[in-house]
């Protein structure tokens, strides 16, 4: 067993993944999470069987861990934070991995740990102990002194990741792609492919990405057009058999992020007096199909 002590804690589809793949390259790795207690001893990623690391039903008070992965939606990690804190737990630097773009400093700014926020461009869906991993770009965090450490223990355990110094704009870039097509995948009940198969559907996610891309503009600067980013993506994952985290949570009757991504664009447009037709139209319909789910 290697040296550093690893929590991860909101152990869904992503955080699964990490504690398993981290925990076959001989870390310590403790794992609390209500998705993860279903797992069991074995997870099979891609069919290939892996162990999985115990489960814990609670923090254990005055713990240290060198690294804390937070896997939860963006809308528990508050309180997860918090929880972390009462529990007298010691960590050298936590790793945030949502979906969205937000204001750090609500997380970041009233604590004095090392915090830091990274990117997920993979696809996951978990069902039981059986995960499906589609490749993209990995996870991205921001370069610094204070991630080496987290790049050299994701890259011994074979975890795919990048560093880069915009780490604002990679996470802006990330939150338009969620908007544009998590929404439409629930909508519509399509994976990508499915999605972009149909002429009309493209053209609503492919406007929804460029107004979420002009809201987002005014507040961060992006060093590529917004056609430019639209071109990319589209033709990584137009052919992608998979169902992104919003499809995944309406099947399981969960409460989306939704709010955090198309919400959020349409909350800054009221902000900024600039209106925001795409997202909420699209927002509107989600509501009128999931009324306890945005």
């Amino acid at each position: 067993m290697k040296d550093e002590k690893i929590l991860v804690l909101g152990a869904g589809s992503v955080g699964s993944y990490l504690a398993t793949k981290l925990y076959n390259a001989q870390y310590h790795v403790d794992v609390i999470g209500r998705k993860a207690e279903k797992v069991g001893r074995q997870l099979y990623i891609n069919n290939k069987k892996y162990n999985f690391p115990p489960v814990s039903k609670a923090l254990k008070n005055g713990t240290s861990y060198d690294i804390v992965l937070l896997t939860s939606k963006l809308f528990d990690v508050k309180e997860n934070l918090d929880l972390l804190a009462k529990s007298k737990i010691k960590s050298k630097i936590n790793i945030l991995l949502q979906n969205c773009i937000f204001d750090t400093s609500e997380f970041i700014g009233s604590s004095e740990r090392n915090t830091f926020i990274a990117v997920v461009n993979d696809g996951f869906n978990l069902r039981g102990n059986q995960l499906t991993y589609i490749r993209g770009k990995g996870f991205l965090i921001e370069k610094s002194e204070h991630t080496c450490k987290i790049y050299s223990v994701f890259k011994d355990a074979e975890i795919e990741i990048a560093t880069t110094k915009q780490i604002s704009q990679q996470r802006a870039i990330k939150a338009i792609f969620n908007c544009s097509t998590n929404i439409f995948s629930a909508i519509y009940l399509k994976n990508y492919k499915g999605l972009f198969e149909d002429e009309k559907i493209t053209k609503r996610i492919r406007n929804t990405y460029f107004e979420s891309y002009d809201i987002l503009s005014r507040k961060i600067e992006f060093d590529q057009s917004k056609e430019t980013l639209w071109d990319n993506i589209y033709h990584r994952v137009k052919d992608m058999n998979h169902y992104p985290s919003t499809y995944q949570d309406i099947k399981e009757n969960k409460k989306t992020e939704i709010a955090s991504l198309n919400g959020h664009i349409v909350e800054l447009g009221r902000k900024m007096n600039i209106p925001t037709p795409y997202n909420s139209k699209a927002i509107k319909e989600f509501n009128s199909r999931y009324p306890n789910l945005y």
